[in-house]
């Protein structure tokens, strides 16, 4: 597919309907890589309680040693690491999950504090938790 015919018809749709959906998802994925089988976006879920906000980040093949997070902003978290394979790859007779490096920025919803992130790695899951924001606390709860 020729990428700058996709890309004018993006500027096309987005002339007529007032909406930032297409440029929201190519912020996190170039158009390039919706058409490459190789590349592998780390996929998570984010929840929230009235005191923490909670980060899952799925992470088959990922070791905690080859793992780093660091968070670029306040509002920008950077997850990056290496799924390894089980076995050597010439005992390889099928392939279906990715391995190799693997990275995301995640926007975050509230800021954070690095010194306050906590993470733990279980059962090839990231979880990720930090404190809510004191104002939006109180602003929840009625005060």
């Amino acid at each position: 597919m020729n990428i700058e015919k996709m890309r004018k018809w993006l500027e096309i749709t987005n002339e007529y309907k007032q909406s930032d959906f297409w440029t929201n998802v190519l912020k996190y994925k170039a158009p390039e890589q919706f058409f490459d089988s190789k590349a592998y976006t780390l996929v998570y879920d984010f929840y929230q309680d009235e005191e923490y906000n909670f980060i899952i980040v799925e992470m088959p093949g990922v070791y905690e040693e080859e793992l780093t997070i660091r968070l670029l902003s306040k509002t920008k978290l950077l997850i990056k690491g290496t799924s390894t394979p089980v076995f050597p790859a010439e005992m390889e007779v099928q392939r279906e999950r990715y391995y190799g490096e693997i990275e995301r920025t995640i926007q975050l919803p509230e800021a954070a504090e690095s010194h306050l992130l906590q993470f733990q790695m279980l059962n090839g899951l990231l979880h990720i938790s930090y404190p809510r924001q004191a104002e939006h606390i109180a602003f929840t709860k009625g005060f």
